[in-house]
């Protein structure tokens, strides 16, 4: 009976501001019956004041209550799984489990004592317990959708996406309207790579609660993986109009629009995403992309500096203002960044190929070289790569390590008659004229338009200065 002398009414000075939340005749209901309830313990009257309690969240009266519930009768069911639910509300949820389970102790045979404690064991991430307690529930009652509803969560938060979707489909077996279950199907599906699965689920979903902003955005998000792209930003404005302050729709539907080349339109729809969220290192990098891509370097620049100062772990950001250096020949700032980028990231063979490029425009002719062989060691299938690094090495004077890249280049594509040009280039330079003969014929047999009469002893320079020009 202490619970009782502890608790402080809503007629306190303390509760004015709650007060005046409270709809006015319930709330003069609840402070008769608590006036009541020291002198009686009805119990109708003490589970009004403990369900009004908990429904407006007041968690800490509501427990109170009903332990004062638990004093007079200690074997009801109904207030021990109250309890319980009270604190999974305030997140003692091992506190929850034992009032659950004395609850369960009293009734072994309500599914709904068993789905809650699921529930709370679920919150507590306790998930193999929770399954246990949802598949009791549905062995009580084979046909309860709350359990296996439940279950499907728990097996999302399982990442076991499969399982969680089988549970979806058998509630909707049951209940072929059941909204919620249409949505997370949706969620199971995009992470299973059933595209057009998740889009049907969404859609359906979508029916029913046409107002759900994020069944439109994940719907958006799906179609945007799927490619298409104006039925995307179709999703995202939805939400958009919606709930017009969710940054992450703006952001989204602007990568659609800068998807289909709409960059301008992508730069509004960023612009209006960083009013919302000015810190989002996102949003910066795609405008720097966006103005990157639209020839406008220094308000890239600006925008990837931005996007740096606010994480300094974007190595994308580092690698998007080093590109937009190079291409107003800044190479010494362009390197510095290609450097920043690679101390974050060392496997993007972008970046060291761009280094590369970088340190030839600088006259760092053996610097470039370990780059480029770093972009093969890490792409040895990317002709162009092989091609580059063959022309850097020709340039070095490093005739075999040259060929050697040479025939890298028409190992990976074949078809290409430059290469052996280059090749017919070497073979020339070490005096073997008729391996450069040779090449140069192989060149001429790729592209027929190359093609020119000569004799050798006779148009040597006619035949290299085609091969300087190529």
């Amino acid at each position: 009976m202490n619970d009782f002398e502890s608790l402080d009414f809503f007629g306190d000075d303390g509760n004015k501001g709650q007060k005046k939340n409270k709809n006015k005749e319930e709330l003069e209901k609840i402070l008769k019956l608590e006036e009541e309830a020291k002198k009686s313990f009805d119990p109708e009257n003490l589970e009004e004041i403990i369900n009004f309690y908990f429904e407006n969240n007041d968690f800490d009266k509501a427990l109170s209550y009903v332990n004062v519930y638990l004093d007079i009768y200690p074997y009801s069911t109904e207030a021990w799984h109250k309890k319980a639910l009270i604190l999974d509300s305030l997140g003692k949820f091992e506190e929850a489990v034992e009032y659950f389970d004395k609850a369960i102790l009293l009734d072994p045979t309500d599914t709904e004592i068993y789905i809650n404690k699921g529930i709370t064991l679920d919150n507590s991430e306790n998930f193999d317990a929770a399954l246990e307690c949802f598949l009791k529930a549905i062995e009580i009652e084979p046909e309860n959708t709350d359990a296996l509803f439940n279950m499907g969560l728990t097996f999302e938060k399982m990442e076991k996406f499969s399982e969680a979707a089988e549970c979806f489909e058998n509630v909707l077996l049951l209940d072929e309207n059941h909204r919620d279950s249409y949505y997370e199907l949706g969620y199971c599906f995009d992470f299973l790579d059933r595209m057009q699965e998740s889009v049907d689920a969404y859609e359906k979903h979508l029916n029913y609660s046409p107002g759900n902003y994020t069944a439109w955005y994940n719907k958006g998000i799906v179609l945007n993986r799927m490619g298409r792209y104006m039925k995307a930003i179709e999703s995202y404005e939805m939400c958009i109009a919606i709930r017009s302050n969710f940054s992450s729709a703006w952001y989204n539907c602007g990568n659609a629009y800068a998807s289909i080349g709409r960059l301008y339109k992508a730069i509004e729809y960023y612009k209006v995403a960083l009013e919302l969220k000015s810190t989002d290192s996102f949003t910066l990098h795609n405008l720097g992309n966006a103005y990157e891509e639209l020839g406008e370097y220094p308000t890239a620049i600006k925008y990837f500096s931005e996007s740096i100062m606010t994480d300094s772990h974007n190595y994308e950001s580092y690698y998007g203002r080093g590109n937009c250096y190079f291409n107003l020949c800044k190479y010494e700032k362009a390197l510095d960044d290609f450097d920043s980028a690679l101390i974050l990231c060392k496997d993007y063979s972008e970046i060291w190929y761009l280094k590369a490029d970088c340190e030839q425009a600088l006259g760092r002719i053996e610097d470039s070289l370990k780059s480029y062989e770093m972009v093969v060691k890490l792409e040895s299938t990317n002709h162009e790569a092989w091609y580059d690094y063959g022309k850097a090495l020709l340039s070095a004077k490093m005739y075999e390590s040259a060929l050697n890249a040479f025939d890298n280049v028409i190992k990976n594509h074949g078809f290409w008659e430059d290469p052996f040009y280059q090749k017919a280039k070497i073979h020339f330079l070490k005096e073997e004229i008729e391996l450069g003969i040779e090449m140069l014929e192989k060149g001429f047999d790729l592209n027929p338009a190359d093609r020119f009469d000569y004799e050798f002893d006779k148009d040597w320079k006619k035949i290299m200065k085609f091969l300087i020009n190529v």
